[in-house]
């Protein structure tokens, strides 16, 4: 038998191990992602996040629709999960851009201060009025 008959292992037993233990590293690390993603504490943190997000983009979109000139949705996209992550069912992300069209019209900002002041002297007059029974 020459030598280019022999067959040599294309990697050490060395190496074998050292990649084993590598994989068991990454495996363990995704197991503690997932377990640390289950946790019903932060899965609630999570969609109260969400919860909150939603508000706020649908007053933005109210406020947009009532004044006329508040905010106007630019664009929305789903952001893609890092390499490697985890996605739970519904844990994709939309960012939404929003951009200011102008300052508030004088008409609103009449309007709120009439509303403010019917307000403060109606307090005013009950709270008068209870006083004095």
């Amino acid at each position: 038998m020459s030598s280019s008959d022999t067959i040599e292992p294309r990697q050490t037993p060395a190496e074998i191990q050292a990649e084993i233990d590598r994989e068991q590293r990454r495996f363990a690390e995704t197991l503690d992602a997932l377990e640390e993603a289950a946790r019903p504490g932060n899965i609630a943190r999570r969609q109260l996040g969400k919860a909150r997000e939603r508000g706020a983009r649908l007053v933005d979109e109210a406020r947009a629709l009532v004044l006329g000139g508040g905010a106007v949705r630019l664009e929305s996209r789903l952001v893609e999960p890092e390499e490697g992550t985890i996605v739970v069912k519904g844990d994709e992300e939309v960012i939404t851009t929003y951009q200011s069209r102008s300052q508030l019209p004088p008409e609103a900002i009449i309007l709120a201060a009439g509303v403010g002041t019917v307000v403060a002297v109606g307090a005013v007059a009950w709270a008068v009025r209870r006083k004095r029974k």
